[in-house]
């Protein structure tokens, strides 16, 4: 949940930038808003922080980056560094991704590729120690 929540806020990040494109627009309608690369890097760079923390199991830092994350977006839509279009989604995805962190002083719970890894690694730790 974690990994696709901050993968939803990169790509969106990216498609304000103009990255991330279904591509079946004709080539004859106008050109999406777009924004600066830098304030849509810098939103995805935020949010990957978000992820290595809640995939490290800290939450407390998770929720902090997050709220970071937040105010940034914040700063951004009140600067009108967000095109309109765009607002809407890029908020409620910021918002899903705040309200998808285990309170703070719970862990939060590995991705099912972590968990696949912890239990390989268990089992390889088990094997060795016959």
């Amino acid at each position: 949940m974690h990994s696709r929540t901050a993968w939803l806020l990169a790509c969106s990040a990216l498609a304000l930038a103009g990255g991330c494109g279904g591509g079946n627009e004709s080539q004859e309608a106008a050109p999406k808003p777009r924004i600066e690369s830098a304030v849509a890097e810098g939103l995805a760079t935020r949010s990957d922080e978000v992820a290595k923390r809640l995939e490290s199991g800290d939450s407390c830092g998770a929720a902090e980056e997050a709220g970071r994350l937040r105010d940034e977006v914040t700063l951004a839509i009140n600067a009108r560094r967000i095109p309109e279009p765009y607002l809407e989604d890029l908020s409620g995805v910021v918002n899903e991704i705040v309200a998808s962190i285990p309170p703070c002083g719970e862990p939060a719970q590995p991705s099912e590729g972590e968990k696949k890894k912890n239990k390989k690694k268990d089992k390889e730790d088990e094997d060795g120690n016959d």
